[in-house]
């Protein structure tokens, strides 16, 4: 009885492995690149377009991506272009602009040397991600939108330009209501992340540009 208690238990961790490797093959998908142009694949409703990779062993200049993306991602009748920036700053240090959200998914570059390969995932909490102007992110029924970026100028009473900054306008919907929210200047000040608490999710602002927000987003489960 004991043996058959044991073997039983051994049957259940290996269904358990099993079904938890199948959701994470479901969940994401991990395409080899090579420099140049890449064919089209499919990832569950996309259509991935990784329209040229770019790899440059020494940049031009300091603001000039070692490898570069250019990937586009059609669903339906609407595509969506961006680009995937990879940089090594230094020996040790790298710097990214990825993963790139867009819709329920996110899209990131993995690197070993010159080997790069696409990797695309659904999007969940406690991830950070950059989204770009114009573009909605949604993780469970979370939609997050990159609405506006305005420049705007503080004027000094003798009339001078005192100084220049941004308002980044972000909107949050779910099924039953929506909320915009608005911020100035760099939102990361002292160390503190800004953050703005909408129901039960916490958004965190980790960086800001006029071409995309990074986020990371928390939900309190009731």
């Amino acid at each position: 009885m004991m043996l058959f208690n044991r073997n039983l238990w051994i049957v259940l961790c290996l269904c358990l492995q099993i079904n938890s490797y199948a959701q994470s093959e479901k969940d994401m998908r991990i395409i080899p690149l090579k420099t140049g142009k890449n064919p089209r694949t499919s990832f569950k409703d996309l259509t991935l377009d990784p329209a040229h990779l770019f790899i440059q062993s020494e940049p031009i200049d300091q603001n000039s991506p070692q490898i570069q993306l250019q990937l586009n991602i059609v669903k339906n009748d609407n595509t969506y272009t961006t680009f995937l920036w990879y940089y090594e700053t230094s020996a040790d240090a790298i710097k990214t602009n990825y993963p790139k959200a867009y819709l329920n998914y996110s899209f990131s570059l993995k690197v070993d040397k010159q080997d790069v390969q696409l990797v695309v995932e659904t999007l969940d909490f406690e991830n950070s991600m950059f989204i770009d102007l114009g573009q909605t992110a949604v993780i469970e029924n979370l939609k997050m939108t990159y609405e506006t970026c305005v420049g705007e100028s503080s004027i000094a009473i003798n009339g001078q330009e005192e100084g220049s900054f941004n308002t980044y306008t972000l909107s949050l919907a779910d099924k039953d209501s929506q909320k915009t929210f608005s911020f100035t200047s760099i939102p990361i000040q002292n160390g503190k992340t800004t953050c703005m608490t909408w129901k039960t999710y916490k958004i965190f602002i980790l960086a800001a540009s006029e071409d995309a927000l990074k986020l990371k987003v928390s939900k309190t489960y009731l």
